[in-house]
């Protein structure tokens, strides 16, 4: 629980540092996502810390309390059911990528669709979180693919 707690207030630090500037990626969603790859059959331990987050964050930095934690947790459970059905031979770092690409776009455009109005200004700020999250998931990707080579090596 400690991982989990500690990826989400990464997160709220570098939005903390980084507020004005642009928006931080989804570190903790992320993370939740690997966190899934370790441990495929415990959904509990993903969707209610997802809602759990979400909602520390709504009420930390949205107006909308339950909307992050709803995008979260729907997120986190997709992607759980997703990793389950797939045969253990195709759980492999290019399912998480795409797995987690799809959650860092999925929760950017859900925000970009509640902010109303003024969505000219927060394109630029949309767009520059979905690059900066390229890193986040590329690294998340290769301990997933660290992990995966480790799991082949045991069966």
């Amino acid at each position: 629980m400690v991982p989990v707690i500690f990826s989400w207030y990464v997160q709220d630090l570098f939005q903390v540092l980084l507020s004005g500037k642009f928006l931080v990626p989804d570190i903790f969603l992320v993370f939740l996502i690997y966190r899934m790859t370790r441990e495929p059959k415990d959904v509990l331990s993903v969707v209610w810390p997802a809602f759990v987050g979400g909602f520390l964050w709504d009420l930390r930095w949205t107006a909308l309390p339950g909307l992050t934690a709803a995008i979260y947790s729907l997120i986190a459970g997709v992607c759980v059911v997703v990793w389950n059905q797939v045969p253990d031979s195709g759980r492999n770092a290019r399912l998480f990528l795409v797995l987690a690409l799809s959650a860092q776009i999925l929760a950017g455009l859900v925000r970009f669709i509640s902010w109303g109005s003024s969505r000219g200004a927060l394109v630029e700020a949309l767009a520059f979180q979905q690059f900066s999250a390229l890193p986040v998931v590329i690294v998340a990707a290769l301990v997933v693919a660290a992990g995966v080579d480790k799991d082949n090596v045991k069966r």
